[in-house]
């Protein structure tokens, strides 16, 4: 008996080694995004440690010099100007991950859908190599049946 050959194979083999890269795109996409969020989250956390210092400074009853109030506000800008590009990262980065978890979804459906067509060929085969045994053990009965 031969054994099944599915023709497609090497399309079957495409489509899971496409499928597997994406969901390591995906991976490492989510993994800087939870890295930058972390980070976002510390450059606030940061903007009020500042602000506070600032108003303790202030409310403490010393008078604080411009020089420091200048290097506060600078300070303060620097960060609220990083915390909004990273805001804008962030969010692109989102959208790259949609777009990739839609990639993914669409290489799986893919893969699927080659994966049928493998299960369909292969019950053919099977029912065609057992039409052939059966013709055989036919053929062997009548033969038998003949000879006696």
């Amino acid at each position: 008996m031969k054994e099944f050959q599915f023709r497609l194979q090497k399309v079957l083999d495409t489509c899971k080694l496409k499928e597997n890269l994406i969901e390591v795109k995906l991976a490492e996409l989510e993994r800087l995004a939870e890295t930058q969020r972390v980070n976002l989250a510390l450059m606030e956390q940061r903007r009020g440690e500042i602000l506070l210092e600032r108003g303790e400074r202030r409310n403490n009853g010393a008078s604080i010099k411009i020089e420091e109030e200048m290097l506060y506000e600078r300070c303060l800008e620097d960060l609220e100007i990083r915390v909004e590009k990273m805001k804008v990262f962030i969010k692109q980065l989102e959208e790259q991950i949609r777009r990739t978890r839609e990639e993914l979804v669409a290489a799986a459906i893919e893969r699927k859908v080659v994966e049928k067509v493998k299960e369909k060929q292969h019950e053919e085969f099977t029912l065609e190599v057992t039409r052939n045994d059966q013709k055989a053990l036919d053929e062997i009965a009548v033969q038998s049946y003949l000879r006696r």
